[in-house]
């Protein structure tokens, strides 16, 4: 699954180490000025999809201390010119990161669900992931397309000049 939703972005890397954390899929988004972070998830039992939430939860914390070390993990494996690196880190102070979760097509039919587990993380989007391969960035909902609920809010972390970083919503 992460292949495929690699795919969907233009510079993007599959499973990208930072401390203890391997993230599925990390792309930068020139466009926005956003690291998309992805984490995929194949199950599509309420403990599945929880995870897949709960691990973006925990990797939202790791960037909060470990902001420098992502973006020197992601610049190695994703070479971006000096320029266009200065624009992603806003000149070495923070970085804009949207955070999602890629499930497959059954897993989203379980709207209440998921609206329930977007109910506490709404920072977190969701990719919906078609049997065909094709990445959808909606659910459907009695038939309807639901962009809202999908839809992730992109968080600043700051990146300190000691190593350290600090995280907060981006409105």
């Amino acid at each position: 699954m992460a292949k495929v939703v690699a795919r969907r972005f233009s510079r993007a890397t599959r499973e990208l180490k930072v401390a203890d954390c391997i993230f599925d899929v990390v792309a930068y988004d020139k466009r926005e000025k956003l690291f998309k972070l992805v984490e995929c998830k194949l199950g599509s039992q309420a403990a599945s999809i929880g995870h897949a939430f709960g691990q973006v939860a925990a990797y939202c914390a790791v960037l909060s201390t470990r902001g420098r070390d992502f973006v020197d993990a992601f610049s190695r494996k994703v070479h971006l010119r000096f320029g266009r690196l200065m624009e992603a880190t806003q000149n070495a102070k923070r970085i804009r990161v949207a955070f999602y979760v890629a499930l497959t097509d059954d897993a989203c039919k379980r709207v209440e669900l998921i609206r329930a587990v977007k109910g506490l993380l709404p920072i977190v989007g969701i990719i919906r992931v078609k049997p065909d391969g094709r990445c959808r960035e909606y659910l459907r909902d009695n038939g309807r397309k639901d962009w809202k609920l999908a839809e992730a809010r992109p968080t600043v972390i700051e990146i300190s000049q000691n190593g350290d970083s600090g995280s907060q919503e981006a409105g």
